[in-house]
């Protein structure tokens, strides 16, 4: 039984599965999503911040192209009905639920 209605993979939320060894075994694809790594003071060139934003839409975009049986796995570990995503595709903000 899914303990979620509908889940939002957030970038916390995949952050936290990319932790996971059960997840990353799963789906290998999560290794790339990574905390950003700043140093003090280096607040003006945001470098930190666009990798963390790359990775992200990496591991996003991955999972948008998971095959069904991959989808519903992920659903499965999760303990969700559907999952939705949203993934800045093209200048505008695209939403996918599966």
């Amino acid at each position: 039984m899914a303990t979620h209605k509908i889940l939002v993979l957030e970038d916390s939320v995949l952050l936290t599965l990319a932790g996971n060894p059960n997840f990353t075994q799963e789906f290998p694809f999560l290794a790339n999503a990574s905390k950003p790594k700043s140093k003090p003071g280096c607040a003006p060139c945001n470098r930190a911040a666009v990798r963390r934003l790359q990775s992200m839409h990496i591991v996003k975009q991955s999972i948008v192209n998971m095959g069904v049986e991959k989808k519903k796995r992920l659903k499965e570990m999760l303990s969700a009905e559907k999952l939705r995503l949203r993934l800045a595709q093209n200048g505008k903000v695209v939403e996918y639920t599966f």
